[in-house]
């Protein structure tokens, strides 16, 4: 007995003491993981705080061009007489005191200032390359230089061209016939630059367009026109060379660098306004000192891993006591395992995503009790992908990776599709849905249509869940309006329950509900909290006002940009190719639907392109209008008054005359089941709402059998003529797919590097994606990817 105990014993050790290796070796991958992934995200703040740098310095560049542009052409301006500029200027610069002072150049390139009048028509800036360029018709900026009239003081002048109005065939506002010059200083260039911080002996500078500083610490290192610096890529620094060439190129990015003979992290940003750089360098220790208390916990855990195994192998302990090492080193692996899930929140959806898909194909060939078991399968499934979906878009803003991808849209048609949306749910509880949009309202505004609209759902969908009895009203009010923004002011009021005062402070925390416990259980605790922060990057902040009993009053407040040309930004296909038109005889449309917004989004992309375009706001108009105008295609809704699109497609495919006309159903409702049945009744395609420019086109292209006329790209130089965008082999985009799926967006940018390191004729395509890759925006580079393969595939 005495052997076999020890046997026993001996085979327990070895067990429990295999279980530790293993353990370890687990523990040693989840922190190398949790570590990689720290570090990662620590990189990514390091170049947001550069980017932020470079936006803010774009955004006071720009806004000076808009003002000097207002100018530029004004009627006065055009006279091009100094006598009669003169007073008008003196105005401006009272009016737009951020201007040093403001002058014209002529048709020769002689300056005329308000602030030196005695030197108007001496001084010749034929070499000033600013000049040139805005006598050729181009907006300008120059590079720091010294005032040759402000005794020297550093300033960047702005260079707008005045056109002569008079129409010519190449531009129609005329020719160039002089400039406005707009001088400011130096001096918030500076600033922003010298503000960029990330910790100790962390400092940042600017570059220009030749490779020379115009901001750094080293006063021997800034450059200016008159008093050229080093140009750094001579400076005899690698590191600082090698990242002078990368913002030379226009290129941005993190990486770790020796600079001064020490290793430092550097992020840099390219301006839009200006042909600049950005740079922020960080020694290396600001970011990485970041990781030692998850380095010292490793330590510990190694440390207290050998300590275990000693006493495994030098004190015989009970059978008790060797389950419970076992269930904390079960538990440590489980914890493991836990925070690697949570960072494959986009392969868990991928599967989600084909188990819903079919679980609607199979709702639609079965019958009784099997039917109705798929129906818990899809909803159990939809909720599942609901609550990944919002830990994933939490995670990313908590992370600063999601950003806001504005557009131009058409803004009544946007709130049209969310109110058709909410009214199916509020209609099925019986209540009364009110949509009170200002009469007030811009056509066209620039914003993130898919997070705008994410937003406006989240609020009605809460207010139809906890309202019983009553209506819940969406109401958009015109603040403020301007000619370039508006200031608009959403509210959702709703009869409900109301929420208690207690409850209050966690209403927009993430996984916390409130309220009435079965109506928290058809949620996942998300919305509001990922709503707020949309609101937050937009500008606003949702507030609401509530009473127990009575209902809640959600709202905020936000200034949009304003977008007279949202229908040519629409009409640009994914690979940046824009329509101009189509081959071949003119083509007439029918568009029936009873909301005007939804008509008018179809018209004005489809006017623009040559086509002929009716109307009718229901299936009985429309059907007297296919008679009388035989169009060549017809694009119906399915819900509308008198006669709705189901009748009309019944009539019009049980009629000899109208049988062979192409139909396209267009409707909210977007679900797979949704699409069969508008084919069942007779539809040809579906379009969803609300209407996507490309995704129109390509419909339209297939019914009609169109060729698109695209516009020419104006090529970058005269001896390298435009490359078509090619697309790399099938299992290269498959695998960049999964990558996107999975989020991880550094091993993307090595792939496409790899590819176009591999063959030059791969390239546009990898700038395609690489522009999408440096602003994390992983979401917009599955839907280009996916775009890609269809392309590949039609």
């Amino acid at each position: 007995l005495s052997d076999r105990s020890k046997l026993k014993n001996l085979w327990g050790r070895v067990i429990l003491g295999g279980t530790a290796v293993i353990v370890c070796a687990a523990s040693y991958w989840s922190y190398q993981t949790v570590r990689n992934l720290l570090l990662e995200n620590l990189q990514d703040i390091a170049f947001l705080e550069a980017q932020q740098g470079a936006n803010e310095i774009d955004s006071w560049l720009s806004a000076h061009k808009a003002k000097l542009s207002a100018i530029a052409n004004s009627p006065t301006l055009r006279t091009m007489d100094w006598a009669l500029i003169e007073p008008y200027l003196q105005f401006e610069e009272e009016r737009l005191p951020d201007f040093i002072y403001l002058g014209i150049t002529d048709a020769d390139m002689l300056l005329y200032t308000t602030s030196s009048p005695e030197k108007n028509g001496e001084i010749d800036l034929s070499d000033r390359k600013h000049v040139q360029d805005a006598m050729m018709g181009i907006n300008s900026l120059s590079d720091p230089l010294l005032s040759r009239s402000l005794d020297g003081a550093s300033i960047v002048v702005f260079a707008i061209p005045t056109f002569s109005g008079q129409a010519t065939s190449t531009n129609p506002l005329g020719e160039p016939i002089g400039a406005i010059n707009g001088v400011v200083g130096t001096d918030r260039i500076v600033e922003v630059v010298n503000s960029l911080d990330y910790g100790n002996d962390s400092y940042a500078f600017a570059i220009n367009s030749k490779g020379e500083a115009i901001v750094h610490p080293d006063s021997e290192l800034m450059s200016t026109i008159e008093k050229p610096a080093p140009n750094l890529l001579e400076y005899g620094d690698p590191g600082l060379a090698e990242i002078t060439q990368n913002a030379l190129n226009q290129e941005s990015g993190l990486g770790l660098y020796e600079i001064g003979g020490q290793p430092q992290y550097v992020a840099y940003v390219p301006l839009t306004e200006a042909d600049w750089s950005v740079a922020l360098v960080i020694p290396r220790s600001n970011i990485e000192g970041q990781l030692r208390p998850l380095d010292l916990i490793a330590l510990v855990v190694v440390g207290l891993t050998g300590t275990m195994l000693i006493v495994l192998w030098r004190v015989q302990s009970s059978e008790q006591e060797q389950l419970k090492r076992s269930k904390v080193a079960a538990d440590m692996a489980n914890q493991a395992k836990s925070e690697f899930l949570a960072n494959m929140s986009h392969e868990l959806r991928t599967p989600l995503n084909g188990i819903l898909g079919y679980a609607q194909i199979l709702e639609q060939r079965l019958t009784g009790k099997d039917r109705d078991g798929i129906k818990v399968i899809y909803q159990c499934g939809s909720h599942l992908l609901t609550l990944i979906n919002d830990v994933l878009d939490l995670s990313k803003i908590e992370a600063r990776k999601l950003e806001l991808v504005s557009s131009g849209m058409h803004f009544p048609a946007l709130l049209q599709s969310v109110v058709e949306m909410c009214c199916i749910k509020a209609e099925e509880k019986g209540l009364e849905f009110v949509y009170q949009p200002s009469p007030h309202l811009p056509e066209g505004i620039q914003a993130d249509e898919k997070r705008l609209r994410q937003v406006l759902i989240n609020l009605l969908s809460n207010a139809i869940k906890f309202t019983d009895a009553g209506k819940v009203t969406l109401q958009i009010d015109v603040v403020d309006k301007s000619d370039t923004t508006a200031t608009l002011r959403f509210q959702v009021m709703d009869t409900g329950v109301g929420i208690a005062e207690n409850d209050a402070e966690k209403l927009f925390q993430a996984f916390e509900q409130v309220g009435d416990q079965k109506k928290q259980s058809e949620g996942t605790g998300l919305g509001l909290a990922i709503s707020q922060r949309i609101v937050r990057l937009m500008g606003g902040a949702i507030e609401f006002n509530s009473q127990v009993g009575e209902g809640s009053t959600f709202f905020f407040t936000v200034e949009l940009p304003l977008a007279e040309d949202w229908v040519a930004q629409q009409g640009t296909l994914a690979g940046g190719d824009r329509i101009l038109g189509y081959e071949g005889d003119r083509q007439t449309i029918l568009v029936v639907d009873d909301r005007w917004e939804n008509r008018a989004v179809v018209k004005n992309l489809l006017t623009s392109l040559d086509f002929t375009i009716i109307e009718a706001d229901n299936g009985e108009t429309g059907l007297e209008q296919l008679r009388a105008e035989q169009p060549h295609l017809v694009i119906t809704d399915l819900a509308m008054p008198v006669m709705d699109g189901y009748e009309f497609l019944n009539k019009l495919r049980g009629a000899a005359d109208t049988q062979s006309t192409k139909v396209i159903v267009s409707s909210a409702s977007v679900s797979n089941a949704d699409r069969q049945t508008a084919i069942n009744a007779g539809g040809d395609a579906f379009l969803p709402k609300p209407v996507d420019a490309s995704t129109l086109f390509q419909v339209l292209a297939d019914q009609l059998a169109l060729t698109w006329v695209y516009a020419e790209t104006p090529e970058t130089d005269a001896e390298e003529p435009h490359t078509r965008l090619v697309l790399p082999p099938d299992d290269i985009l498959a695998s960049l797919l999964d990558l996107a799926n999975q989020g991880f967006v550094s091993q993307i940018r090595t792939r496409l590097e790899d590819l176009m390191a591999a063959d030059q004729k791969y390239t546009p395509f990898a700038n395609s994606i690489l522009t999408l890759a440096k602003q994390f925006q992983v979401e917009e580079i599955e839907d280009l990817l996916k775009t890609y393969i269809d392309e590949r595939r039609g």
